[in-house]
């Protein structure tokens, strides 16, 4: 019992390590293209899709150091307190954007498997 409970406040602190989680996967994928050419990590047959991965990763990266630099700016320039809270979304936001990221990927596997599923349909 105390193993699962123990187990259960892990799982829900880890909730609160994800959004940075997520942001360091992002930086890393990132990290991995270096100076290759953005044109060659695409895959052939489905380059929007691949881009559009690119493309969030992109976001989730950038949204932290900018989020933090315009929400400090904001605060300096409006005097209030109240204005840190934005940052609370900020940190948060990496999560529904990988969320759709990640939907996006399934149902582009769905439409892979149904297509290669058409193929082998014709082929008989």
């Amino acid at each position: 019992m105390f193993k699962a409970m123990l187990l259960a406040f892990r799982i829900m602190f880890f909730s609160f390590l994800l959004p940075y989680n997520i942001w360091n996967f992002s930086k890393e994928k990132i990290l991995k293209i270096g100076n290759n050419s953005i044109s060659n990590m695409l895959d052939e047959e489905y380059v929007m899709t691949s881009w559009m991965d690119l493309f969030f990763d992109a976001i989730i990266f950038l949204l932290y150091p900018f989020g933090f630099f315009f929400t400090i700016m904001a605060f300096f320039l409006s005097k209030s307190f109240f204005i840190l809270l934005i940052l609370i979304p900020i940190y948060l936001f990496p999560l529904f954007l990988s969320f759709l990221r990640e939907l996006g990927g399934s149902f582009m596997l769905l439409h892979m498997n149904v297509k290669k599923i058409r193929r082998n349909l014709d082929d008989k």
